[in-house]
Protein backbone atom coordinates (compact mmCIF):
# COMPACT_ATOMS: atom_id res chain seq x y z
CA UNK A 1 0.00 0.00 0.00
CA UNK A 2 1.07 3.40 -0.87
CA UNK A 3 2.03 5.84 1.64
CA UNK A 4 2.28 9.86 1.70
CA UNK A 5 5.70 9.64 2.16
CA UNK A 6 6.24 7.71 -1.28
CA UNK A 7 4.27 10.76 -2.81
CA UNK A 8 6.49 13.29 -1.75
CA UNK A 9 9.31 11.29 -3.03
CA UNK A 10 7.41 10.78 -6.10
CA UNK A 11 7.54 15.19 -6.13
CA UNK A 12 11.02 15.23 -5.28
CA UNK A 13 12.31 13.06 -8.28
CA UNK A 14 9.90 15.11 -10.47
CA UNK A 15 11.51 18.29 -9.59
CA UNK A 16 9.08 18.92 -7.21
CA UNK A 17 5.72 18.95 -9.38
CA UNK A 18 3.33 16.18 -11.01
CA UNK A 19 0.03 16.14 -12.03
CA UNK A 20 -2.56 13.69 -10.52
CA UNK A 21 -2.78 11.93 -13.65
CA UNK A 22 1.75 11.31 -13.33
CA UNK A 23 1.03 10.18 -9.68
CA UNK A 24 -1.54 8.02 -10.09
CA UNK A 25 0.31 6.39 -13.16
CA UNK A 26 3.90 6.56 -11.58
CA UNK A 27 2.70 4.82 -8.23
CA UNK A 28 0.35 2.31 -9.61
CA UNK A 29 -2.72 4.02 -7.44
CA UNK A 30 -6.38 5.35 -8.68
CA UNK A 31 -7.04 8.94 -9.68
CA UNK A 32 -9.92 9.33 -7.30
CA UNK A 33 -11.35 7.24 -4.02
CA UNK A 34 -10.13 5.71 -1.22
CA UNK A 35 -6.43 5.27 -0.55
CA UNK A 36 -6.07 7.46 -4.17
CA UNK A 37 -3.93 9.99 -5.05
CA UNK A 38 -6.29 12.78 -4.76
CA UNK A 39 -6.72 11.27 -1.53
CA UNK A 40 -3.51 11.68 -0.89
CA UNK A 41 -2.40 14.64 -2.01
CA UNK A 42 -5.43 16.67 0.17
CA UNK A 43 -4.07 15.04 2.74
CA UNK A 44 -0.41 16.63 2.72
CA UNK A 45 -2.27 19.73 1.46
CA UNK A 46 -4.18 19.72 4.96
CA UNK A 47 -0.79 19.33 6.31
CA UNK A 48 0.80 22.34 4.79
CA UNK A 49 3.38 19.88 2.42
CA UNK A 50 2.10 20.19 -1.28
CA UNK A 51 -0.36 23.20 -2.42
CA UNK A 52 -2.31 22.78 -6.30
CA UNK A 53 -0.72 25.22 -9.25
CA UNK A 54 -3.16 24.71 -11.92
CA UNK A 55 -2.96 21.11 -13.12
CA UNK A 56 -0.51 20.58 -10.98
CA UNK A 57 0.55 19.71 -7.59
CA UNK A 58 3.86 21.03 -6.41
CA UNK A 59 5.73 20.99 -3.38
CA UNK A 60 5.57 23.89 -0.38
CA UNK A 61 8.48 26.32 -0.80
CA UNK A 62 9.21 24.95 2.79
CA UNK A 63 9.17 21.47 1.72
CA UNK A 64 11.67 22.57 -0.88
CA UNK A 65 14.21 24.37 0.90
CA UNK A 66 14.34 21.47 3.48
CA UNK A 67 15.17 19.41 0.60
CA UNK A 68 17.29 21.48 -1.73
CA UNK A 69 19.58 21.59 1.95
CA UNK A 70 20.51 17.81 2.02
CA UNK A 71 21.67 18.10 -1.93
CA UNK A 72 24.34 20.81 -1.30
CA UNK A 73 26.01 19.71 -5.09
CA UNK A 74 22.94 20.53 -6.87
CA UNK A 75 23.05 24.34 -5.09
CA UNK A 76 26.43 24.41 -6.05
CA UNK A 77 25.99 23.33 -10.38
CA UNK A 78 23.09 25.45 -10.37
CA UNK A 79 25.32 28.47 -8.70
CA UNK A 80 27.93 27.60 -11.20
CA UNK A 81 27.03 29.14 -14.54
CA UNK A 82 26.09 32.40 -12.47
CA UNK A 83 29.82 32.35 -11.31
CA UNK A 84 31.29 31.85 -14.88
CA UNK A 85 28.95 34.32 -16.41
CA UNK A 86 30.81 36.77 -13.90
CA UNK A 87 33.97 35.32 -14.95
CA UNK A 88 33.53 35.87 -18.44
CA UNK A 89 32.86 39.60 -17.67
CA UNK A 90 35.58 41.77 -19.14
CA UNK A 91 37.83 43.83 -16.82
CA UNK A 92 38.98 46.57 -18.43
CA UNK A 93 42.24 47.64 -16.73
CA UNK A 94 42.19 51.19 -18.25
CA UNK A 95 38.58 51.93 -17.23
CA UNK A 96 39.82 51.58 -13.27
CA UNK A 97 41.84 54.92 -14.02
CA UNK A 98 38.77 56.72 -15.30
CA UNK A 99 36.77 55.80 -12.03
CA UNK A 100 39.62 57.01 -9.62
CA UNK A 101 39.59 60.36 -11.61
CA UNK A 102 36.43 61.44 -10.44
CA UNK A 103 35.35 62.02 -13.58
CA UNK A 104 31.88 61.94 -14.02
CA UNK A 105 31.61 62.02 -17.87
CA UNK A 106 34.91 59.70 -18.28
CA UNK A 107 32.82 57.15 -15.48
CA UNK A 108 29.90 56.76 -18.07
CA UNK A 109 31.59 56.03 -21.16
CA UNK A 110 33.60 53.64 -18.86
CA UNK A 111 30.86 51.54 -17.79
CA UNK A 112 29.24 51.43 -21.38
CA UNK A 113 32.08 50.83 -23.03
CA UNK A 114 32.39 47.59 -19.93
CA UNK A 115 28.36 47.00 -20.74
CA UNK A 116 29.08 46.67 -24.38
CA UNK A 117 32.15 44.26 -24.24
CA UNK A 118 30.06 41.92 -21.83
CA UNK A 119 27.11 41.67 -24.38
CA UNK A 120 29.50 40.88 -26.97
CA UNK A 121 31.24 38.31 -25.49
CA UNK A 122 27.38 36.76 -24.23
CA UNK A 123 25.52 34.25 -26.23
CA UNK A 124 23.45 34.35 -28.71
CA UNK A 125 19.33 34.63 -26.91
CA UNK A 126 17.96 31.17 -27.20
CA UNK A 127 15.26 30.34 -30.07
CA UNK A 128 12.32 31.33 -27.95
CA UNK A 129 13.74 34.56 -27.03
CA UNK A 130 14.13 35.22 -30.42
CA UNK A 131 10.78 33.93 -31.90
CA UNK A 132 9.17 37.00 -28.81
CA UNK A 133 11.46 39.20 -30.45
CA UNK A 134 11.69 38.47 -33.85
CA UNK A 135 8.09 36.84 -35.07
CA UNK A 136 7.86 34.25 -38.19
CA UNK A 137 11.01 35.12 -39.01
CA UNK A 138 13.22 31.85 -37.41
CA UNK A 139 14.47 29.38 -39.33
CA UNK A 140 12.63 26.23 -38.60
CA UNK A 141 14.70 23.11 -37.74
CA UNK A 142 14.93 20.22 -40.04
CA UNK A 143 14.73 17.84 -36.80
CA UNK A 144 11.05 19.81 -35.62
CA UNK A 145 9.55 19.56 -38.78
CA UNK A 146 7.55 15.89 -38.73
CA UNK A 147 6.24 17.38 -34.96
CA UNK A 148 5.03 20.77 -36.72
CA UNK A 149 3.60 18.55 -39.19
CA UNK A 150 1.65 16.55 -36.71
CA UNK A 151 -0.04 19.55 -35.35
CA UNK A 152 -1.90 20.39 -38.75
CA UNK A 153 -5.17 19.05 -39.65
CA UNK A 154 -6.70 17.98 -42.84
CA UNK A 155 -10.42 17.33 -43.66
CA UNK A 156 -11.04 13.49 -43.93
CA UNK A 157 -12.79 11.93 -46.83
CA UNK A 158 -16.44 12.65 -47.25
CA UNK A 159 -17.89 9.58 -46.09
CA UNK A 160 -15.86 10.26 -42.58
CA UNK A 161 -16.51 14.19 -42.52
CA UNK A 162 -19.98 14.18 -42.10
CA UNK A 163 -22.07 13.30 -39.24
CA UNK A 164 -25.81 13.69 -39.09
CA UNK A 165 -27.20 16.70 -36.88
CA UNK A 166 -28.73 14.89 -33.93
CA UNK A 167 -31.29 16.51 -31.31
CA UNK A 168 -31.31 16.01 -27.72
CA UNK A 169 -34.34 15.93 -26.74
CA UNK A 170 -35.38 17.99 -23.42
CA UNK A 171 -39.05 17.23 -23.43
CA UNK A 172 -40.01 21.13 -23.08
CA UNK A 173 -41.19 23.72 -25.88
CA UNK A 174 -36.93 24.34 -26.60
CA UNK A 175 -37.14 21.04 -28.53
CA UNK A 176 -39.36 23.08 -31.28
CA UNK A 177 -37.01 25.75 -31.26
CA UNK A 178 -34.16 24.11 -33.14
CA UNK A 179 -34.28 23.18 -36.73
CA UNK A 180 -32.63 21.18 -39.34
CA UNK A 181 -30.97 23.27 -42.36
CA UNK A 182 -34.45 22.41 -44.78
CA UNK A 183 -36.18 23.59 -41.78
CA UNK A 184 -37.32 20.52 -40.43
CA UNK A 185 -37.62 20.52 -36.50
CA UNK A 186 -34.43 19.19 -34.51
CA UNK A 187 -36.46 17.48 -32.16
CA UNK A 188 -33.96 18.70 -29.38
CA UNK A 189 -31.24 21.28 -28.69
CA UNK A 190 -28.32 20.23 -30.77
CA UNK A 191 -26.40 17.55 -29.56
CA UNK A 192 -23.06 18.09 -27.59
CA UNK A 193 -24.16 21.84 -28.06
CA UNK A 194 -22.93 24.34 -25.05
CA UNK A 195 -26.01 26.66 -24.49
CA UNK A 196 -26.26 29.58 -22.64
CA UNK A 197 -29.93 30.46 -20.95
CA UNK A 198 -30.13 34.25 -20.41
CA UNK A 199 -32.77 36.76 -18.79
CA UNK A 200 -33.36 38.32 -15.59
CA UNK A 201 -34.09 37.00 -12.33
CA UNK A 202 -37.29 36.07 -12.20
CA UNK A 203 -37.94 35.30 -15.66
CA UNK A 204 -38.51 31.58 -15.51
CA UNK A 205 -34.50 30.22 -16.31
CA UNK A 206 -34.53 28.04 -13.60
CA UNK A 207 -38.12 26.59 -13.79
CA UNK A 208 -37.27 25.99 -17.27
CA UNK A 209 -33.93 23.66 -16.67
CA UNK A 210 -35.17 21.59 -13.45
CA UNK A 211 -38.50 20.77 -15.79
CA UNK A 212 -35.39 19.52 -18.19
CA UNK A 213 -33.71 18.22 -15.49
CA UNK A 214 -36.49 15.62 -14.44
CA UNK A 215 -37.63 14.77 -18.07
CA UNK A 216 -34.27 13.88 -19.30
CA UNK A 217 -32.89 11.90 -16.21
CA UNK A 218 -36.80 10.09 -16.00
CA UNK A 219 -35.98 8.87 -19.82
CA UNK A 220 -32.70 7.22 -18.93
CA UNK A 221 -30.23 9.81 -19.70
CA UNK A 222 -27.44 10.95 -17.03
CA UNK A 223 -27.78 14.49 -15.64
CA UNK A 224 -25.10 16.56 -13.56
CA UNK A 225 -26.91 19.55 -11.73
CA UNK A 226 -24.93 22.58 -10.30
CA UNK A 227 -26.99 24.47 -7.90
CA UNK A 228 -25.37 27.88 -6.74
CA UNK A 229 -28.39 29.94 -5.73
CA UNK A 230 -30.79 27.15 -3.67
CA UNK A 231 -29.54 24.51 -1.48
CA UNK A 232 -30.58 21.13 -2.69
CA UNK A 233 -31.81 19.38 0.45
CA UNK A 234 -32.87 21.81 3.79
CA UNK A 235 -32.95 20.41 7.16
CA UNK A 236 -35.71 23.28 7.44
CA UNK A 237 -39.11 23.17 6.67
CA UNK A 238 -37.61 25.16 3.46
CA UNK A 239 -39.64 23.82 0.21
CA UNK A 240 -36.14 23.29 -1.38
CA UNK A 241 -34.95 22.42 -4.64
CA UNK A 242 -35.37 18.58 -4.09
CA UNK A 243 -38.67 19.11 -3.17
CA UNK A 244 -39.67 20.95 -6.25
CA UNK A 245 -38.08 18.59 -8.49
CA UNK A 246 -40.07 16.22 -6.63
CA UNK A 247 -43.19 17.95 -7.30
CA UNK A 248 -42.50 18.79 -11.06
CA UNK A 249 -42.21 14.69 -11.50
CA UNK A 250 -45.57 14.21 -9.68
CA UNK A 251 -47.52 16.25 -11.58
CA UNK A 252 -45.62 14.86 -14.87
CA UNK A 253 -46.21 11.85 -13.82
CA UNK A 254 -42.71 10.71 -13.88
CA UNK A 255 -40.62 7.51 -11.98
CA UNK A 256 -39.11 8.89 -8.86
CA UNK A 257 -36.75 6.12 -9.17
CA UNK A 258 -35.85 6.86 -12.32
CA UNK A 259 -34.78 10.13 -11.54
CA UNK A 260 -32.47 9.47 -8.80
CA UNK A 261 -30.86 6.57 -10.16
CA UNK A 262 -29.44 8.93 -13.26
CA UNK A 263 -29.33 13.05 -11.66
CA UNK A 264 -26.47 13.72 -10.02
CA UNK A 265 -26.57 16.80 -7.92
CA UNK A 266 -23.59 19.20 -6.79
CA UNK A 267 -24.84 21.94 -4.12
CA UNK A 268 -22.17 25.15 -3.62
CA UNK A 269 -24.43 26.34 -0.99
CA UNK A 270 -24.22 23.17 1.30
CA UNK A 271 -21.11 22.66 0.24
CA UNK A 272 -19.06 26.06 0.15
CA UNK A 273 -15.93 24.25 -0.51
CA UNK A 274 -17.44 23.68 -4.06
CA UNK A 275 -16.70 27.23 -4.79
CA UNK A 276 -13.06 26.92 -5.11
CA UNK A 277 -12.97 26.15 -8.61
CA UNK A 278 -10.20 23.54 -8.32
CA UNK A 279 -12.40 21.23 -6.26
CA UNK A 280 -15.49 22.21 -8.56
CA UNK A 281 -12.93 20.96 -11.47
CA UNK A 282 -12.30 17.84 -10.16
CA UNK A 283 -15.57 17.04 -8.80
CA UNK A 284 -17.41 17.95 -11.83
CA UNK A 285 -14.41 15.91 -14.22
CA UNK A 286 -15.27 12.68 -11.48
CA UNK A 287 -18.61 12.61 -11.78
CA UNK A 288 -18.65 13.31 -15.83
CA UNK A 289 -16.06 10.15 -16.19
CA UNK A 290 -17.04 8.08 -13.60
CA UNK A 291 -21.30 8.32 -14.71
CA UNK A 292 -20.71 8.88 -18.22
CA UNK A 293 -23.19 12.24 -18.00
CA UNK A 294 -24.89 13.26 -20.96
CA UNK A 295 -26.31 16.37 -19.94
CA UNK A 296 -25.27 19.17 -17.53
CA UNK A 297 -26.82 22.07 -15.79
CA UNK A 298 -25.38 24.95 -14.16
CA UNK A 299 -27.42 27.09 -12.46
CA UNK A 300 -26.05 29.46 -12.59
CA UNK A 301 -22.63 30.06 -14.01
CA UNK A 302 -21.71 32.77 -10.71
CA UNK A 303 -20.41 28.82 -9.30
CA UNK A 304 -17.42 29.34 -11.18
CA UNK A 305 -16.62 32.99 -10.50
CA UNK A 306 -13.74 32.88 -7.79
CA UNK A 307 -13.03 36.66 -8.65
CA UNK A 308 -13.75 39.19 -10.78
CA UNK A 309 -13.12 38.16 -14.68
CA UNK A 310 -12.56 34.62 -14.86
CA UNK A 311 -16.17 33.92 -15.27
CA UNK A 312 -15.66 33.73 -18.99
CA UNK A 313 -12.57 31.52 -18.64
CA UNK A 314 -14.41 29.11 -16.10
CA UNK A 315 -16.97 28.61 -18.81
CA UNK A 316 -14.90 28.16 -21.88
CA UNK A 317 -13.18 25.64 -19.69
CA UNK A 318 -16.22 23.40 -18.47
CA UNK A 319 -17.31 24.15 -22.34
CA UNK A 320 -13.94 22.97 -23.87
CA UNK A 321 -14.03 19.48 -21.44
CA UNK A 322 -17.81 19.31 -22.63
CA UNK A 323 -17.43 19.07 -26.26
CA UNK A 324 -14.38 16.44 -25.86
CA UNK A 325 -16.24 14.56 -23.85
CA UNK A 326 -19.94 14.30 -25.23
CA UNK A 327 -21.62 16.26 -23.08
CA UNK A 328 -24.75 18.42 -23.63
CA UNK A 329 -24.90 21.77 -21.28
CA UNK A 330 -27.07 24.64 -20.70
CA UNK A 331 -25.04 27.30 -18.80
CA UNK A 332 -28.20 30.12 -16.69
CA UNK A 333 -26.78 33.23 -16.56
CA UNK A 334 -28.24 36.91 -15.48
CA UNK A 335 -28.70 39.46 -18.03
CA UNK A 336 -26.90 42.26 -17.02
CA UNK A 337 -27.98 45.52 -20.06
CA UNK A 338 -31.02 47.57 -19.12
CA UNK A 339 -32.35 46.79 -22.05
CA UNK A 340 -34.29 43.47 -22.38
CA UNK A 341 -34.53 41.22 -24.90
CA UNK A 342 -31.08 41.67 -25.50
CA UNK A 343 -27.54 38.98 -25.42
CA UNK A 344 -26.14 40.95 -22.87
CA UNK A 345 -25.15 38.87 -19.98
CA UNK A 346 -23.06 38.78 -16.78
CA UNK A 347 -19.76 38.32 -17.97
CA UNK A 348 -19.62 40.00 -20.87
CA UNK A 349 -19.85 39.64 -24.68
CA UNK A 350 -17.16 37.33 -24.45
CA UNK A 351 -18.87 34.71 -22.36
CA UNK A 352 -21.43 34.51 -25.13
CA UNK A 353 -18.54 34.37 -27.98
CA UNK A 354 -17.29 30.66 -26.18
CA UNK A 355 -20.59 28.82 -25.92
CA UNK A 356 -22.53 27.32 -29.22
CA UNK A 357 -26.04 29.68 -28.75
CA UNK A 358 -27.88 31.79 -26.50
CA UNK A 359 -31.49 31.24 -25.82
CA UNK A 360 -33.34 34.15 -23.65
CA UNK A 361 -35.91 33.36 -21.40
CA UNK A 362 -36.73 37.34 -20.31
CA UNK A 363 -39.20 39.75 -19.50
CA UNK A 364 -40.04 43.67 -20.34
CA UNK A 365 -42.64 45.92 -21.73
CA UNK A 366 -42.85 45.86 -26.09
CA UNK A 367 -41.41 48.49 -27.46
CA UNK A 368 -40.14 48.21 -31.15
CA UNK A 369 -42.31 47.39 -33.80
CA UNK A 370 -40.25 43.98 -34.41
CA UNK A 371 -41.31 42.85 -30.99
CA UNK A 372 -45.15 44.05 -31.65
CA UNK A 373 -45.19 41.43 -34.53
CA UNK A 374 -43.54 38.82 -33.70
CA UNK A 375 -45.84 38.85 -29.92
CA UNK A 376 -49.06 40.07 -31.48
CA UNK A 377 -49.09 42.40 -28.75
CA UNK A 378 -49.63 46.34 -28.42
CA UNK A 379 -46.51 49.06 -27.22
CA UNK A 380 -46.27 49.03 -23.65
CA UNK A 381 -47.56 45.19 -22.47
CA UNK A 382 -45.73 43.41 -20.54
CA UNK A 383 -44.62 39.90 -21.80
CA UNK A 384 -42.74 37.10 -21.21
CA UNK A 385 -40.73 36.01 -24.12
CA UNK A 386 -38.81 32.93 -24.57
CA UNK A 387 -36.17 33.03 -27.61
CA UNK A 388 -33.42 31.41 -29.29
CA UNK A 389 -31.04 34.26 -30.26
CA UNK A 390 -28.37 32.80 -32.37
CA UNK A 391 -26.75 29.44 -32.44
CA UNK A 392 -23.71 27.91 -34.81
CA UNK A 393 -24.61 24.33 -34.68
CA UNK A 394 -28.23 24.36 -36.35
CA UNK A 395 -30.75 26.61 -37.61
CA UNK A 396 -33.34 28.22 -35.20
CA UNK A 397 -36.88 29.47 -34.98
CA UNK A 398 -36.20 33.53 -34.94
CA UNK A 399 -38.92 35.16 -33.91
CA UNK A 400 -39.88 35.46 -30.24
CA UNK A 401 -42.40 32.82 -28.11
CA UNK A 402 -44.45 34.39 -25.53
CA UNK A 403 -44.41 32.18 -22.52
CA UNK A 404 -45.52 32.49 -18.89
CA UNK A 405 -45.41 30.70 -15.65
CA UNK A 406 -48.23 28.27 -14.95
CA UNK A 407 -49.58 28.21 -11.65
CA UNK A 408 -47.97 24.69 -10.96
CA UNK A 409 -45.20 25.82 -11.43
CA UNK A 410 -43.79 25.48 -15.24
CA UNK A 411 -42.42 27.52 -18.22
CA UNK A 412 -44.72 27.12 -20.99
CA UNK A 413 -45.80 29.13 -24.44
CA UNK A 414 -48.64 30.84 -24.51
CA UNK A 415 -48.98 30.29 -27.98
CA UNK A 416 -48.76 27.84 -30.82
CA UNK A 417 -45.36 27.71 -31.88
CA UNK A 418 -45.30 27.96 -35.77
CA UNK A 419 -45.27 24.60 -37.61
CA UNK A 420 -42.50 23.10 -39.62
CA UNK A 421 -44.06 23.88 -42.98
CA UNK A 422 -45.12 27.44 -41.61
CA UNK A 423 -41.03 28.03 -40.61
CA UNK A 424 -38.44 30.34 -43.18
CA UNK A 425 -35.52 28.73 -43.06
Amino acid sequence: MVEEKEIVAFLEKRGGEASINDIAEGLGIPKYGPNSAYAFLQSLKNKGIVERRGELWTLTEEVKLKSAEKQPVVERTLAKPAEEARISLPKPEQKTETVISGDVENLVRAMAQALAEAMRSAKMPADEWELATRPMTTRIEKEGEEKLKGLVQKPDEAFEAKKPLIGFQTGTFLDQLFLTPDGKSLGGIPICGQLAIVGLPGAGKSILVEEIAVRVASSGRKVLYATSEDTWKSATPRFDLQSRLKQKADILGLDWNKIRENLFVLDTVAYPELRDWNTFAETYRYIAEKEKIELAIIDSVTVLESYRGALKYRVMELARYNQVHGITALFVNQRSAEVWDSYDMAGGIGLAHNLDGTIIVDYGRVYWYDQQVDLGAERGAFVRIARVLDCRMCNFERRRVRVDITHDGFLKPTETIPKIEQTKT
